[in-house]
């Protein structure tokens, strides 16, 4: 009996540590998740110039509530102290949570009088004008048909490629003319490849470039009736990332780690931080001349390769611009389809005490990696 009753001794004080040891890793751990979704959810306080850290982690911030809700569940059971912290994380998030979650069922039946002047805006990366899915029906571009069908007033294109290509994607004269006697007014940036078309009378806008090809903004006055509306298509800084480097995202995403992931992995962290660096340059640019511009009414809208709420939105908003997805839209959405990167990236920005969105829409057509985004804005006097 003694014999045993040592035993059992023995054993609990071998095992004790062990006890310690795990009720330690997961107290880390779950302080650590609820600081980084803290940091995720404010990131766009922090100029990722400086710190791109919070930026890196707010790509994985719905990841990071969800596994607060868990660790936070658990927790009740086994450290309800513990499960505060979970919880004060997720009361921090709120704001940020709202931004990628918004929620107005009602948006979606807005009301409006005949007599209401409507603007009907569409925003498109049009991906070159190739198509995503190789699916040219009656040797047409789909794209080019989503264009004329949109029924859009004013729109705002990104990537749209050289017109010496476009023979080769087949977008058809037809086509083309079409856009033309639809659009007659067009006002585009060729060398950052982002336009606009719209159905009302417009001048361009000469604006300062960034020096990275293929990012920057195009901008005019749009006049209708007696508002003057100052429209801007931008298209900032992508990520770079190689066909090389979505392979190797697509191993990570399976589970692949190999010998070699980690020195990869590191040549695409850098990519991804030189990027939300060179945005943040950008907004803070374009910003800049928003000021000096001091419009009323402003409808900036385009591929910002960066999520909701992030340093650039925040920057180029300032004090009087609003998301239109933030402000009218209901539940998460993806804009950007392709290479299992699927976030939110396409935003539409707008200020004006007269101009007011009372419509959101995202088109499902998956001709180029990007989905349309749609609005429709009231002209309310």
């Amino acid at each position: 009996m003694t014999d045993n009753s040592n035993s059992t001794k023995t054993s609990r004080r071998f095992f004790a540590p062990i006890s310690k040891g795990i009720k330690w890793t997961w107290l880390v751990i779950t302080i650590v998740t609820a600081l980084m979704t803290i940091i995720s959810a404010n990131s766009g306080l922090f100029n990722p110039e400086n710190f791109p850290l919070p930026s890196l982690l707010a790509m994985a911030f719905p990841g990071l509530i969800i596994l607060n809700v868990i660790f936070g569940l658990i927790n009740l059971f086994i450290n309800k102290w513990v499960a505060i912290v979970q919880w004060v994380a997720l009361i921090c998030s709120i704001s940020a949570i709202a931004n990628w979650f918004p929620v107005h069922p009602l948006a979606s039946t807005p009301g409006f009088s005949s007599n209401d002047k409507l603007i009907r805006f569409m925003s498109f990366n049009t991906y070159g004008f190739v198509d995503n899915e190789e699916i040219y029906p009656d040797s047409t571009n789909r794209s080019a048909t989503a264009i004329i069908k949109s029924k859009a007033d004013i729109i705002c294109l990104q990537e749209v490629g050289q017109l010496f290509d476009l023979p080769l994607r087949f977008l058809t004269d037809q086509q083309i003319d079409s856009i033309n006697n639809i659009y007659p007014y067009f006002a585009s940036e060729d060398e950052k490849l982002v336009s606009i078309l719209s159905k009302h009378p417009m001048k361009e806008i000469s604006l300062q470039q960034p020096p990275s090809p293929h990012s920057g903004w195009q901008a005019a006055e749009v006049y209708i009736g007696n508002d003057t509306i100052l429209v801007v298509s931008v298209h900032l800084q992508s990520f770079g990332l190689d066909d090389s480097d979505k392979v190797l995202f697509h191993k990570i995403t399976d589970g692949d780690v190999s010998t070699n992931m980690t020195d990869a992995g590191k040549i695409i962290l850098r990519k991804l931080v030189n990027a939300f660096r060179l945005r943040a340059k950008q907004a803070q640019l374009l910003r800049h001349q928003l000021d000096s511009l001091n419009y009323n009414n402003v409808i900036l809208s385009g591929d910002f390769n960066d999520i909701s709420n992030c340093y650039p939105i925040r920057t180029i908003s300032g004090d009087k611009m609003k998301s239109v997805y933030s402000e009218i839209a209901t539940g998460p959405i993806i804009t950007y389809h392709r290479d299992r990167f699927f976030f939110n990236i396409d935003h539409t920005l707008y200020q004006g005490k007269n101009l007011v969105p009372i419509r959101y829409r995202r088109g499902n057509i998956k001709c180029s990696d990007h989905y349309p985004v749609f609005v429709t804005f009231k002209l309310d006097n």
